[in-house]
């Protein structure tokens, strides 16, 4: 196994351990019904992506004409600290446009209809979505010259943080709310996902908070115990024949 799919796995098992012992709220459904749909929803991903951004990065990096803005720096350490934060930017980009464009929230409500929160969330996305996120992250790709190095360190990173933030983990409010000003937590995020609009419509952020702070969308909830997850009302069984037709 790589480093890369040992690190996600152990922060997927890690993780799941901590909900599980020290859960937030108290989980109403077996394991084994929390969590599949949403895994093999993360597995169709998975194998989509990997026929289709998987060969256009291939390209990207094989081509000759354009080499990217950032091979004109010559800090390594610069292009590393200017990759991340440009991806990072882009996904909160990314992530308040599919809340914006009704034909967007349209795919990512079957994201938001998740009624209990665990690890397992951060693979719930409807695969259109998951395939349409990568097309203008490859622009900024090509457009910069991000390295193959770089893009993986960012993404490796980004799937710790979308387990941690999912998670049913209860940190303690203190600390949770400390970090919140740093990384997105898992407090930080059930706002996001509250079925109030107002809190719903705000803490965009994939992995570091300072775009919600820069562009008005932080908001830290005052309780989150009282926060009712998903959307309201649901009118059939979410399994997952139902949740890719949703959009439609």
């Amino acid at each position: 196994m790589d480093w890369q799919s040992l690190t996600v796995v152990s922060s997927v098992i890690s993780f799941g351990t901590l909900e599980n012992l020290f859960p937030f709220f108290t989980f109403k459904e077996s394991f084994d019904k929390r969590v599949y749909t949403n895994l093999v929803l993360g597995l169709i991903n998975a194998l989509t992506n990997s026929f289709t951004v998987a060969l256009l990065l291939n390209w990207i990096w094989q081509q000759t004409l354009w080499f990217g803005i950032f091979h004109f720096i010559n800090s390594p350490v610069l292009k590393i600290v200017l990759s991340f934060f440009l991806l990072d930017g882009y996904m909160y980009g990314w992530h308040r446009l599919m809340h914006t464009l009704p034909i967007a929230w349209r795919f990512h409500k079957v994201h938001h209809t998740e009624l209990l929160m665990n690890t397992s969330t951060a693979y719930r996305f409807h695969p259109v979505e998951a395939i349409l996120a990568n097309l203008p992250k490859l622009f900024l790709i090509w457009l910069f010259g991000i390295t193959l190095q770089n893009l993986l360190l960012y993404e490796v990173l980004l799937a710790c943080e979308l387990i941690f933030h999912h998670s049913n983990w209860a940190i303690p409010l203190k600390i949770d709310r400390y970090l919140s000003c740093f990384i997105v937590t898992p407090n930080y995020h059930r706002s996001h996902h509250s079925q109030l609009k107002k809190e719903a419509t705000s803490n965009y952020a994939s992995f570091f908070t300072i775009w919600d702070i820069l562009f008005k969308s932080y908001n830290y909830p005052q309780s989150p115990k009282t926060i009712k997850l998903g959307l309201f009302p649901v009118k059939k069984e979410l399994n997952l024949i139902n949740l890719l037709k949703l959009p439609f």
